[in-house]
């Protein structure tokens, strides 16, 4: 898929999951299983279909640190800040940090699948959390049966190479720009002689001149 195109998929992913979830109250009820149950605890584990079915998730290790790991509340925190930030506080760079918005879907992943070990959640917010969530996995071809774990690998992989290849953009752009101001000052020393230079040679052609007048 070309990058354009690619970008604008997983843009425009994103935008569904800013906007979905503080409209949910204003908006006619879009849902489907919220119908007949209004929270977690209402829902039968048997009855769910396998996406609102909490999973138990061995994370990547460079993830979450062992505080987080150890502590459930902690990590639910940290996914959640990771996903206010990212694709709220800093959604006008979703373009310019093309990788860390990647990266940072593997967190929104996390942030859905521990609601679902909340009895309280709500059925209709879930609902739409998935089509958001559905929308996001799109942008990377991962189907919306997948599990969680292996959407959270394959976002944490495919950002992780992003990464690499926006660090070493950046270094190369760096270096470029590093050359051209030594270009640059190089020009500029080249002008600086060739002044003195041409200064040196019109004295020069000067005296030379007095000279064979004064003879």
């Amino acid at each position: 898929m070309p990058m354009n195109k690619f970008l604008y998929y997983i843009i425009l992913s994103f935008i569904i999951v800013i906007n979905i979830t503080p409209n949910l109250k204003a908006t006619e009820k879009k849902c489907f299983y919220c119908k007949k149950y209004k929270y977690l605890k209402d829902w039968p584990v048997e009855e769910r279909p396998i996406a609102f079915v909490y999973e138990e998730i061995v994370f990547p290790k460079d993830m979450f640190d062992d505080k987080a790991l150890k502590n459930r509340h902690i990590l639910i925190k940290r996914a959640e800040k990771k996903v206010a930030h990212r694709f709220v506080k800093a959604k006008g760079q979703l373009n310019k940090y093309q990788h860390l918005m990647i990266k940072d879907s593997a967190y929104f992943e996390v942030m859905f699948n521990e609601k679902l070990n909340k009895k309280l959640a709500k059925v209709e917010s879930l609902e739409s959390l998935k089509k958001a969530r559905d929308a996001i996995r799109q942008s990377l071809k991962i189907s919306p049966n997948a599990s969680t774990s292996e959407a959270i690998y394959k976002f944490w992989a495919t950002g992780k190479m992003m990464t690499k290849i926006y660090n070493q953009n950046k270094k190369k752009k760096k270096k470029n720009e590093e050359e051209i101001i030594k270009r640059v000052k190089i020009l500029s020393d080249l002008k600086k002689q060739i002044i003195i230079t041409k200064t040196n040679a019109q004295k020069a052609a000067t005296i030379e001149a007095d000279k064979t007048i004064n003879d």
